[in-house]
């Protein structure tokens, strides 16, 4: 009899655009650390790099969500230089199919996720995630081996699991909703995990 393939350890890769939204509530920062603690969990040299540029040269409300982010990466550990680690022509294509035929707003556009998708494509020996507002990029990264969450999928995630009360996740959800990250959510919305496009995919 073949023993069962025993699961592979999880990664989650954490986005830019994931980023800003913890920085937007400590008790969601904190929250979130809380879930993912006991799992891997990778920060990337060309996220730091996105957060840098948003804090200098965002707008008024990203600005300070990013200086704020700046201050919030302890807990993923040192910032892996993926200089090394990714082909940049790899990385070019996935940044072309995430721009969708129009114009880069600017070089770096789309292209953290993009790294984030390369790497992601040859890891073997581990389950990777990804934690993503941006709805394109977790559409595209189902097809570059990763399992995309955005803030209100994971806590959905969390209140199915019982580990969040669905009452807390809707304060959460006010509060990303203040800050311009979200929309209303319901109890029953983080309860039944239909959330529309942003628990998708």
């Amino acid at each position: 009899m073949t023993s069962p393939a025993l699961a592979k350890p999880a990664l989650w890769f954490v986005d830019t655009s994931s980023l800003l939204s913890l920085a937007a509530d400590d008790n969601l920062r904190q929250t979130v650390q809380g879930e993912l603690v006991s799992q891997r969990r990778v920060l990337l040299d060309v996220v730091v790099d996105e957060l840098e540029r948003l804090a200098s040269q965002g707008l008024p409300g990203i600005k300070d969500l990013a200086v704020a982010a700046l201050e919030q990466l302890d807990w993923l550990g040192e910032p892996v230089d993926t200089g090394e680690l990714v082909a940049a022509e790899r990385v070019v294509e996935i940044q072309d199919i995430m721009r969708s035929g129009r114009s880069l707003r600017h070089p770096a556009e789309h292209w953290a996720e993009s790294v984030i998708m390369t790497m992601a494509e040859r890891l073997q020996q581990m389950d990777p995630y990804m934690l993503c507002e941006d709805y394109n990029a977790r559409v595209e990264s189902l097809h570059h081996n990763l399992t995309p969450f955005s803030m209100h999928k994971l806590l959905a995630r969390m209140v199915e699991g019982d580990r969040l009360a669905a009452d807390t996740a809707v304060t959460f959800a006010d509060a990303l909703q203040a800050a311009e990250r979200g929309k209303d959510y319901t109890a029953a919305e983080f309860i039944s995990g239909r959330l529309g496009r942003v628990g998708q995919p």
